[in-house]
């Protein structure tokens, strides 16, 4: 990047802001920088990546593009395709994923270019794709953890599993260090220490294998505060914390164990072929008392905004023909805030229940909403 002598100190200001992750910081100076040098496209691309860390997808597409007609760099056009897929604008994501591949057909393109075929449901290419990758680093462990969330989507569960775990060096998983014992080897007959991992509802299915563990082992389990009523009722004689979000713990000093295992791993052990999947519930609660009428929950927004929240999400003005069914409840299950979409809804003559549970600090009081459902409609949440 060719910056006037006077800018390279406040270049390097701004690149240290933007690596700590002080964006609003390090975006004042690019802003500065492009007063003096805004003919310079690797400031305006660089810029645009901010923009992708921030979720201002908009502006991180106008800068790259325009970087991208100046420099054919694999590093703009890959972070030009990530723009456009976090947009939700998968054809264009994928035009310039083949055009960075084009210039540099480099192991992080591709195992990004594979990640893009996980979201949009085409798994096969996707482990295509990330095997590319892996042939140019057999190292890569965003490509390994690509090519395991493939897999699992394919029902390869032997082999998703062994790749699943390399999400721990690709920064998706997290290694708990509790008493430095060491981690769990599958073997029987041990007191072992289970921690939660990832979002609520993957720790919530992971937690579906805890009775195949518990058959042959002692288990403590440490999981989200917010879960730890639901896992007590549901699975008794669990020995349960709820400090999964603390660094620091006290409550192992009370206990010996023999090894810890993250819930996510367990899989490798009690899911590695179809047969091995239960299909029976295993999340009890209390329903909420309610009234004679059939009672339908709905969800209708999911996943995060990086998380493919325009291909989960079915707005709820979407719903009307439904939700004028005669003797029919209608209860929002909506986590995330949707009182406006709610309001919107009912001041046209529809009546969707709010309820406080939907939102609760105690999953189990939302455990206990949904089991006083007859039915529940949902999109992927």
């Amino acid at each position: 990047m060719e910056i006037k002598d006077a800018g390279k100190a406040l270049l390097e200001a701004a690149d240290r802001f933007n690596l700590a992750g002080d964006f609003a910081e390090a975006e004042k100076l690019y802003d500065q920088l492009l007063t003096q040098n805004h003919d310079q496209p690797w400031l305006l691309a660089t810029l645009g990546t901010l923009y992708i860390r921030t979720q201002r997808y908009g502006l991180a597409i106008t800068l790259l593009q325009y970087a991208a007609s100046k420099i054919k760099e694999s590093e703009v056009l890959t972070n030009l395709a990530i723009a456009y897929k976090y947009s939700g604008q998968y054809d264009k994501a994928m035009h310039w994923f083949n055009e960075a591949i084009k210039y540099n057909p480099n192991a992080e393109t591709y195992s990004t270019y594979a990640g893009m075929h996980v979201n949009v449901g085409t798994p096969e290419i996707a482990v295509e794709t990330a095997n590319k990758a892996l042939k140019k680093d057999p190292q890569h462990a965003m490509a390994h953890w690509n090519k395991a969330m493939a897999l699992l989507e394919l029902g390869k569960w032997e082999t998703a599993w062994e790749e699943h775990e390399w999400g721990f060096d690709a920064k998706m998983r997290v290694r708990r260090n509790i008493k430095d014992k060491p981690y769990w080897d599958g073997a029987s007959g041990k007191k072992i220490v289970v921690y939660g991992e990832q979002g609520l509802g993957d720790e919530i299915m992971f937690a579906s294998m805890l009775p195949d563990l518990m058959v042959e082992n002692e288990v403590i389990l440490e999981c989200h505060p917010r879960l730890k009523t639901l896992f007590e009722k549901s699975f008794p004689g669990l020995t349960c914390y709820g400090t999964r979000d603390k660094e620091k713990i006290t409550w192992p000093e009370d206990h010996e164990f023999d090894s810890v295992v993250s819930i996510g791993s367990l899989g490798k052990w009690y899911r590695r072929e179809r047969s091995e999947f239960p299909g029976i519930p295993y999340l009890k609660a209390e329903a909420l008392p309610r009234g004679n009428k059939f009672r339908i929950g709905i969800s209708w927004t999911g996943g995060m905004k990086q998380g493919r929240v325009r291909t989960r999400s079915i707005p709820l003005s979407w719903w009307k023909p439904i939700l004028n069914v005669a003797n029919v409840e209608f209860v929002s299950l909506q986590y995330t805030d949707s009182d406006a979409d709610i309001h919107a809804v009912n001041a046209e003559g529809y009546d969707i229940a709010k309820r406080q549970e939907a939102k609760a600090s105690d999953y189990y009081e939302t455990a206990q909403l949904v089991k006083s459902c007859d039915l529940v409609i949902s999109c992927c949440t």
